[in-house]
């Protein structure tokens, strides 16, 4: 029998009785097509850069926040312990001046300069140590602890020795200009020769080192993505940044100025209210009531260091892979080439600028001349 539902005159529309229509086809392979990731996988803007910092720590909080507590654990730990035996087990009262607290603290001073330093060398670790994270999260795909420990097993080395090599960078930078200022201060120069190498040497101290950190913050991702050696990969981070480089500088300036915010004046007010109540009972702590106040400080930056320093990395991890979709189209080829494993993906291709190997034979291509056109052909 022909079904009644299956006939109609042109224009009118189908009787209830003849059932469901059938549902159009779900665009399962329009949903290949591209990769669905929180971060998008392509160039990104300044906002989504910073969004993005947050979003890779928030998807793997383990990996991030795990190796950023052990790592920044270390070096307060050191820290707090030189201080307390720099303060000679006692803090005096009679603080008053800048000069009284240099002769109060001393040793103390220097040491928080040696943390700030190492927590500057902890970033950089962190960004090639992470650098594997961001990678899968990019491309969907969460990271556990136990896989970070896999993914830069072989780049240790590498890894370490790129952040001592930018960190060194950035201290040279730093110290060339400030070297006649420190030697005027070193031998009693009159006040108008020290304030003059000050006026001029602090400026371009601080100018030095940021274009050195600017042109080689991205070699720690590189030596753990692309397992590239120390120079090669200072190399490489130059060579991604050149012609964006006041962007680079942007983009890390304003992570940095977000991450001290946070990281001196956010976090740290809960620890120093109860510092300061510690020290109402007694102006000038000693013994166990001075390990309290020290140790106090100490877990306040250990937990402001561990929440703040992924964030820093990430905003390197996400501008190298920001450069790389900019410059080669990196977005592009993970999407049409799906890789099985996301590190393998991000190993420099055979037309990747910058040491990435040895380049493919192109055969040089001969010109033919063209036949000529038959007899009586006008144009």
């Amino acid at each position: 029998m022909t079904d009644a539902g299956a006939w109609a005159s042109p224009g009118s529309a189908l009787p209830e009785s003849a059932g469901p229509e059938t549902p159009p086809p779900e665009p399962a392979a329009a949903a290949d097509d591209t990769l669905e990731t929180e971060i998008p996988l392509r160039p990104l803007g300044v906002s989504e850069l910073l969004d993005g910092a947050i979003t890779y720590v928030r998807r793997n909080p383990r990996a991030t926040l795990g190796l950023s507590a052990i790592l920044t654990s270390i070096v307060q730990v050191a820290v707090t312990a030189v201080q307390y035996i720099a303060l000679g087990g006692r803090i005096r009262a009679d603080v008053r001046t800048p000069v009284d607290l240099t002769r109060t603290l001393g040793l103390a001073s220097a040491t928080s300069l040696v943390g700030l330093v190492l927590t500057a060398y902890v970033v950089l670790l962190l960004s090639g140590l992470l650098a594997p994270v961001m990678g899968r999260t990019l491309l969907g795909r969460a990271t556990s602890f136990g896989q970070v420990h896999r993914d830069v097993r072989g780049s240790r080395a590498r890894l370490i020795g790129a952040a001592a090599a930018v960190l060194a960078i950035v201290l040279v930078a730093v110290a060339l200009p400030l070297a006649p200022l420190v030697a005027a201060i070193v031998v009693h120069a009159p006040a108008g020769v020290q304030a003059l190498t000050a006026i001029f040497g602090v400026p371009l101290a601080v100018a030095l080192m940021v274009v050195g950190y600017v042109w080689f913050a991205l070699a720690t991702p590189i030596a753990v993505l692309e397992r590239r050696g120390v120079r090669a990969a200072l190399r490489r981070s130059a060579e991604i940044v050149r012609g964006r480089w006041w962007r680079m500088m942007g983009v890390l300036s304003l992570a940095l100025v977000i991450t001290l915010f946070v990281e001196f004046v956010v976090l740290p007010v809960p620890f120093a209210v109860a510092q300061q109540i510690m020290l109402a009972f007694d102006k000038e702590p000693h013994g166990w009531l001075l390990v309290a106040v020290i140790a106090v400080g100490g877990v306040g930056r250990i937990i402001a260091g561990t929440l703040v320093n992924p964030f820093n990395a990430g905003v390197i991890a996400l501008m190298y892979a920001d450069r790389r979709m900019r410059r080669e189209a990196f977005d592009l080829e993970l999407q049409m080439e799906r890789p099985a494993d996301p590190l393998a993906a991000w190993l420099p291709g055979p037309l990747t600028a910058a040491g990435s190997g040895p380049q493919p034979h192109m055969p040089r291509q001969t010109f033919v001349r063209p036949a000529p056109p038959p007899p009586g052909w006008h144009r």
